[in-house]
């Protein structure tokens, strides 16, 4: 074969390996002076109120490439506060974060669906206290240029990562609502 004969069905096969290869997912940087990562447990029928200081998140995400999109979030139990020295004393505590044995709850996520117009959800494990389980993060996603803002309203049972393991729920509810509002950039 000759170089021409060779550079021809380059040309020929060029144009489809731009066709055929992966499209690259936007990358996305959390903005954190505009985002929280917070949560509403409710003790004795009274809503307790509180937010995680440190954490951090990896997202990768194209609206038109779910297929490649990723999520990774890692937050730092033991920054969570209420704002109640009591409740906020108790928390790093073995029955409830136990930060001194697991100090990070992470998500992995293992796929991200699209649910209506810009709704989705991340499906994947979270790990709380050593204790992992599948779990669905339904999520609303605004894009706007370069600009991302992601929110989320989401009940987790506390007892399932047994946190707070020396509590009734009669004292501390199962339920804790677990909210994100997230801007982030590319």
């Amino acid at each position: 074969m000759t170089v021409l004969t060779l550079a021809r069905r380059a040309a020929l096969f060029l144009p489809l390996a731009f066709l055929v290869s992966p499209a690259f997912a936007d990358t996305w940087t959390v903005d954190r002076d505009n985002s929280r990562l917070a949560f509403v447990a409710t003790q004795n029928g009274a809503p307790v109120e509180g937010a995680f200081s440190d954490w951090s998140a990896d997202i990768t995400l194209d609206p038109s490439d779910l297929a490649s999109a990723r999520i990774e979030a890692r937050v730092r139990t033991g920054s969570a506060a209420t704002g109640q020295a009591q409740i906020d004393g108790t928390l790093p505590g073995g029955a409830w974060f136990d930060v001194a044995s697991t100090p990070e709850a992470v998500f992995t996520s293992s796929q991200i669906t699209g649910t209506g117009e810009n709704t989705y959800e991340a499906s994947g494990e979270l790990t709380i206290k050593g204790v992992s389980k599948s779990f669905v993060l339904p999520f609303t996603l605004e894009i706007d240029g370069d600009t991302a803002h992601a929110t989320a309203e989401v009940p987790l049972a506390r007892t399932a990562y047994s946190l707070g393991s020396d509590i009734p729920t009669g004292t501390v509810a199962d339920e804790v609502k677990v909210i994100l509002d997230i801007t982030a950039t590319r």
